[in-house]
């Protein structure tokens, strides 16, 4: 249940936030996308420090759940004020208080996520088992996104669209992250480590990127990252301006995407035995890909959108169930290899990865509007003069943009494997 928090920080801003601050709120395209960015300069530093801390902190509770209490209460407390600021002077002080409270949404998020994330490569040394903890990951990560992608929308339509239902539905949404993530403090302590030895290494905060399966492995994580951003970001727009304004239709994507992720999570797992981690994720970035252009489709009405649909929900499955299965397997080759156990560093950076690539995406919808002319602050009215340009720019930017984007991502994925390949030969 702790995924549920992971989750809602992944999707909601990226769905919501440049929507609420252009359309909402008023703030330039342009410069809300620069504010999505500028918390990532903080995040540089913390969250490979993070990740270096919690593999050397020792207490009654444990290296990791103190960590994760405190992550849960920041990223509630300020995921609901950043969607909750007052009525100040000019757009450029709103601006500013949403850096701030998105700056600490993320470094709560952050708090939580490396040290839970972390548990994955502690609790077994098997990866088959790790795959199968992986697959229910995934499943809980997809009720998260069902919550972030189809409910939210709802919550916020439900008290008109405007600033007081955004209040509104941040407030519902981070009590439900605040109880996945208790549930995952409480639940994780008695937890067993396998490793009765620690051997931490106190090391560059960078160390993990000498592992070049990861390094490799991580350039692809944070491409397909911006991909996700940039379509997620975009959606609001798409739906407003291409897909009929009704606020269901972002909830009903979400919702068919949830279901078809949980019902085909096993296919993945079972592909993962058959053919190996590394090319089933090649396989499920293939799918995501096509999954994300043939967003395209669904301006032509209902048949385009349920085939996009149906191709996110299977291909979701295996991305979410790929990225986080196989960085705990190349984490316990280089404990195999070394001896040492920095499961925290790597894991660290991996969620750095993660939210550069998040914003990275967010950013580049933002200069993307901003470029194409896109006028802002219309709230839940369609702005009949919209240019050409700028609602071309929003349909491409949503689907074949992205698409070609995470398809990027193939050649690192492949590098990835050959490095896992050549370590083991090395080893053996």
């Amino acid at each position: 249940m702790g995924s549920l928090g992971p989750a809602i920080f992944i999707l909601t801003p990226q769905i919501l936030l440049l929507f609420f601050m252009t359309e909402i709120l008023s703030i330039p395209p342009g410069a809300a996308g620069l504010g999505i960015l500028i918390p990532k300069i903080w995040e540089l530093v913390f969250d490979p420090l993070l990740g270096r801390w919690s593999d050397r902190l020792n207490t009654r509770w444990g290296r990791r759940r103190p960590i994760m209490a405190v992550g849960a209460i920041v990223f509630s407390i300020a995921f609901v004020m950043m969607f909750s600021p007052p009525n100040l002077s000019s757009w450029q002080s709103t601006l500013a208080w949403i850096v701030v409270f998105y700056t600490l949404t993320s470094t709560g998020y952050s708090l939580f996520t490396v040290p839970y994330a972390t548990l994955l490569a502690e609790v077994t040394d098997d990866p088959h088992t790790r795959t199968r903890i992986a697959a229910w990951r995934s499943a809980i990560l997809a009720l998260g996104f069902l919550l972030a992608g189809a409910v939210a929308p709802l919550l916020v339509s439900s008290k008109g669209g405007g600033y007081d239902g955004y209040t509104y539905m941040s407030i519902i949404i981070a009590l439900i992250a605040f109880a996945g993530m208790a549930s995952a403090v409480i639940g994780t302590g008695g937890s067993q480590i396998k490793r009765s030895q620690l051997n931490v290494k106190s090391g560059s905060i960078l160390a993990p990127f000498r592992n070049k399966a990861f390094s490799w492995l991580w350039i692809a994580f944070l491409i397909q990252m911006l991909s996700v951003a940039l379509s997620t970001a975009m959606l609001p727009f798409y739906s407003k301006y291409w897909l009929g304004n009704n606020p269901e239709t972002i909830s009903k994507l979400f919702l068919g995407l949830t279901l078809l992720t949980v019902a085909t999570t096993w296919c993945w797992t079972w592909l993962a035995r058959r053919i190996g981690k590394h090319n089933g994720f090649v396989v499920a970035t293939i799918l995501y890909s096509a999954a994300t252009a043939s967003l395209w489709l669904a301006m032509y009405g209902p048949v385009g959108f349920w085939f996009a649909v149906i191709l996110f929900g299977i291909a979701n499955a295996g991305q979410q169930l790929f990225c986080f299965a196989i960085v705990p397997d190349i984490i316990a080759q280089q404990r195999q290899k070394t001896g040492v156990d920095d499961e925290g560093a790597f894991t660290g950076i991996w969620i750095w990865g993660e939210k550069i690539g998040l914003a990275l995406g967010a950013g580049l919808a933002g200069l993307i509007l901003q470029v194409a002319g896109f006028q802002q602050g219309s709230g839940s009215t369609v702005i009949e003069q919209q240019s050409p340009s700028a609602l071309l720019a929003v349909a491409l930017s949503v689907s074949i943009l992205p698409g070609i984007i995470c398809i990027l991502s193939l050649p690192a994925i492949i590098l990835s494997k050959k490095r896992v390949l050549d370590t083991d030969k090395s080893t053996n």
